[in-house]
């Protein structure tokens, strides 16, 4: 296991040393061998064989690590890696993602929530895994707002009941978590009344880029799985390592 002041770690409570990986890896396989790991988890096998040039099957329950293991790859080869990689297991048409949502499991439908999200943001939210007074924000983002400084998107998901309300309840909670924007991605359609109360809270100016977004978005899994509809405000790893340092005051945890 990693130190919890080792430079590699990400939070995962699992996590093993590259170093160790290596070891292992050149010990028992050659170049373009495959290599797989049933249990990935935060994908330390997986970059390593990666970076040796081994092919590599990657598996793991949740989406949550699914998203950690790209988003690794993405930070150590560069964005043009995920171009080369088949998922499989995660929704793909509105079928799937429907099933997933109404799974009668209740960890399974969260998985729907999570894979909502992190797809969304191309694997830049945090997942909120807290109960109680903020259990109805599903995830949090962060972008730059000048040089030092970051503001904070919240994200709800909806897998059915949709109403005019959830836009209401979506500001408050945008409100009193410090948030400068809002989404509410949605498995049925908005209704004309959600969209209309959605526009009155107005736009956030982004001086920076030089462009304006709406302060509470919403966004369908339809346009998410059918259109390939992403979060355009930019964001990188750097703003998401420094937010959730800063929220915890201590190890960061990318997840």
């Amino acid at each position: 296991m990693l130190s919890t002041t080792h430079s590699e770690r990400l939070g995962y409570p699992t996590q093993k040393p590259e170093a160790l990986l290596e070891r292992i890896i050149k010990a028992s396989s050659n170049e373009n061998d495959v290599v797989l790991d049933a249990y990935c988890g935060c994908g330390t096998t997986i970059v390593v064989a990666e970076q040796f040039k081994r092919k590599w099957i990657g598996m793991d329950i949740t989406y949550q690590s699914i998203s950690l293991v790209l988003r690794r790859l993405e930070h150590k080869f560069g964005k043009q890696i995920l171009n080369s990689i088949s998922l499989n297991g995660i929704p793909r048409d509105m079928k799937s993602a429907v099933a997933l949502a109404h799974k009668k499991d209740d960890r399974l439908r969260k998985e729907f929530e999570k894979w909502a999200v992190l797809t969304y943001t191309n694997n830049r939210a945090i997942i909120n895994e807290k109960m109680g007074a903020d259990a109805g924000i599903d995830g949090r983002a962060f972008f730059m707002t000048g040089k030092d400084d970051n503001a904070k998107i919240i994200f709800q998901v909806k897998s059915g009941g949709v109403k005019r309300g959830d836009i209401a309840t979506l500001r408050g909670d945008m409100q009193s978590d410090g948030a400068m924007l809002a989404v509410l991605i949605t498995l049925e359609e908005p209704t004309k009344p959600m969209i209309e109360d959605a526009k009155k809270a107005g736009v956030y100016k982004h001086e920076t880029m030089g462009h304006t977004y709406d302060k509470i978005s919403i966004v369908t899994v339809k346009e998410i799985v059918e259109g390939g509809k992403r979060l355009e405000i930019p964001m990188s790893l750097e703003v998401v390592a420094a937010a959730k340092r800063q929220a915890e005051g201590g190890q960061i945890e990318l997840l």
